[in-house]
């Protein structure tokens, strides 16, 4: 039988097994004197309740008891406590068995940690026989993608964003490093939304979502559906309805890419960091910051980027579940032994060589990136030479060239558009 497997990432911890993934539960705790509630629904109200609110238990992770007021009653005492409440949960609400479970944790985690969390799964349905990094998947997940010696995956949690540089070398993947970087998590991005849109409803029509705990809980829960929304007109519209009334604000979409320059900056510049120790690592980036406005077309300058998403870390985890289980619960996987397919694309010394080789029949060098499901969809269906192309990828086209472009008609099915590189004879390009 196949393992489960559980990511956690405090974002949005992910449970499931062959069948794919059985539920997602964001590290949130609302503990309060008689009740204590978990996941999608203490985030729901941790505006309402702040002070009885938690979500980095699993970042801080620890037995060291929390001063006095913090949690209520007996019950709880540390950190390691809600930890304990939200794992018992998520072996119940998974409603699958548990007794071969293999544990995908972020590199931030400590030795301390680890042990803590061991501990605290033997007091769960939850039976832990395999510990890996979860860099280590999605880094092996993006080499069937992208070859690479070198790959920068970034994570973001909660609170912080977590950068793992992982390495291949003669048939083996490793982690080599990993750096944390505060303030640059999912819920400081909620924050930044939250008080450029509180500003717009106040100069838009005199209406401060924030006046009182229900409506900024209001704002706080709408925020994610308005972020999906199309932004192709150029702008969003964001509806509220409070206090017997639906309060309208628009949002200019450069408004929304300006107010979260500064976490793009910070998360660029650690991105500059590691590229400077590894200049031609490819970048994973996890679906969550894919979606962090203004962001993409940034790191496409920098290096290729692949995108992956919870679903595919499952797969990837599954995929080589037999190595993770083999190292045992005690001691964290950090390496895989991984052949690289041989339809995957050179790494980047091998194409670094084959682009000088052919530098002189090289007609242009083109960056192509989507924003939205449509744009992606479409770029999803470009071929170059019979190849798919990534994401944000970098290309550098060739006399003899050839690119199609492929789209699914309901009336005649599917029409092909071929594009033909040639060389014009008076040498121009």
């Amino acid at each position: 039988m196949s393992p489960q497997i559980l990511e956690l990432n405090d974002h949005g911890i992910t449970f499931g097994n062959a069948e794919g993934i059985r539920l997602i539960s964001p590290g949130f705790a609302l503990a309060r004197e008689k009740s204590l509630v978990l996941g999608a629904q203490a985030q729901a109200q941790s505006r309402l309740h702040p002070n009885e609110s938690h979500s980095r238990y699993w970042q801080e992770l620890s037995l060291d008891p929390l001063p006095a007021g913090r949690l209520p009653g007996n019950r709880f005492r540390h950190l390691a406590d809600l930890a304990h409440a939200h794992l018992n949960g998520l072996a119940v609400d998974a409603d699958a068995n548990t007794d071969n479970v293999i544990v995908s944790v972020p590199g931030s985690f400590s030795r301390q940690q680890l042990g803590i969390l061991l501990g605290i799964a033997k007091q769960t349905p939850l039976a832990i026989t395999g510990l890996v990094d979860s860099a280590l998947i999605f880094a092996a997940g993006a080499q069937s993608i992208n070859a690479s010696d070198d790959t920068i995956v970034v994570q973001q949690q909660l609170h912080q964003t977590l950068f793992t540089l992982v390495s291949w070398h003669e048939g083996m993947l490793k982690v080599d490093t990993s750096v944390a970087l505060p303030s640059s998590g999912s819920q400081n991005v909620i924050d930044a939304l939250m008080q450029l849109s509180t500003e717009l409803f106040i100069d838009q029509c005199r209406f401060n979502p924030q006046h009182d705990a229900p409506t900024e809980q209001l704002l706080y829960n709408a925020l994610p559906a308005w972020l999906a929304a199309d932004a192709s007109s150029g702008s969003l519209m964001l509806e509220l309805s409070a206090d017997g009334a639906v309060h309208n604000a628009k949002l200019p979409y450069e408004s929304l890419v300006s107010s979260l320059a500064p976490i793009r900056q910070r998360l660029l510049a650690q991105l500059n960091a590691m590229l400077s120790r590894a200049p031609h690592a490819q970048i994973v980036l996890c679906s969550t910051l894919s979606e962090l406005p203004g962001l993409m077309p940034q790191l496409a300058q920098l290096a290729p980027v692949t995108t992956l998403n919870a679903e595919q870390h499952l797969a990837n985890s599954l995929t080589h579940s037999d190595q993770i289980l083999s190292g045992g619960a005690s001691s964290l996987c950090k390496t895989l032994s991984l052949s690289r397919p041989a339809s995957a694309s050179p790494t980047t010394s091998e194409a670094a060589s084959e682009t000088d080789g052919a530098a002189g029949d090289a007609l242009a060098q083109v960056g192509l990136s989507a924003q939205g499901a449509q744009a992606a969809a479409l770029l999803s269906s470009l071929r170059v030479n019979g190849e798919r192309v990534a994401n944000a990828a970098e290309l550098t086209l060739k006399q003899g060239d050839s690119l199609t472009l492929s789209i699914d008609s309901e009336a005649d099915g599917q029409n092909t558009l071929t594009f033909n590189l040639k060389k014009l004879t008076n040498g121009a390009d």
